[in-house]
């Protein structure tokens, strides 16, 4: 199996109380792995030598009321191999904590801030995780989608990681709704972050309609397909 490089920013809208993440990597599929989001609790990011169950043990503390630093430490307690493995949380508050292992893969780097947490591996520069963490401070005025693409389009530009990146993912939950307000998966590509941009241009005019479909159809708007009227 062939090592793999990951970058990823978690965030959450202070206004909206939206929380997100964004992740790419080299190797393929790697929004069925490292991004965690659950409307109202938190943003989890497992990544480096991934271990997904480690997410679920973070959101079950998230759950029970305690804040992003908890989360991070029962994560840890939890692993069995925690040299190994780079996380991140960003609680329902805004609390975020981070955290890199010894083991972790070559030139890494982590950063955290109100709101914000950002993680990476196998980097062309250790400082890509910080440079996007300031980015999405900078960029409070956007949506959190736009925040969040525009963080990792930063790393990209600033070398993103040693190897090709693959795979991208934007995952994004309101408070108002237990579903995901945005779920884009770029599971393969020679330019997942041009392909993602592509998606989010489609989609991100229509989710707020996906969302009204779901919770009250009979305001929903024409769905625009052959056979409605």
């Amino acid at each position: 199996m062939r090592v793999t490089s990951t970058f990823s920013v978690a965030g959450r809208c202070a206004k909206t109380g939206a929380l997100g993440a964004i992740v790419t990597s080299s190797s393929p599929s790697v929004g069925a792995r490292c991004p965690w989001v659950k409307s109202k609790i938190g943003v989890i990011l497992s990544q480096n030598v991934t271990d997904p169950r480690l997410a679920d043990i973070g959101m079950a503390t998230l759950e029970k009321g305690y804040d992003a630093k908890a989360a991070l430490k029962t994560m840890k307690a939890a692993s069995e191999f925690p040299e190994y493995r780079q996380l991140a949380v960003v609680d329902a508050t805004g609390n975020s904590a981070v955290f890199t292992g010894d083991k972790a893969l070559g030139v890494h780097g982590q950063f955290y801030g109100n709101n914000v947490a950002a993680i990476g591996n196998l980097l062309s520069d250790s400082k890509i995780p910080e440079a996007m963490g300031n980015l999405f401070l900078r960029n409070r005025e956007l949506p959190l989608g736009d925040r969040l693409i525009a963080s990792i389009e930063h790393g990209f530009d600033l070398g993103g990681e040693m190897d090709q990146e693959h795979s991208i993912a934007l995952l994004i939950y309101q408070p108002e709704v237990p579903f995901a307000y945005v779920d884009l998966r770029i599971d393969y590509s020679e330019d997942p972050l041009t392909d993602l941009k592509k998606a989010w241009e489609i989609y991100s005019p229509q989710a707020e309609d996906y969302k009204t479909r779901a919770i009250e159809p009979v305001l929903a708007p024409s769905y625009g397909v052959l056979g409605d009227e």
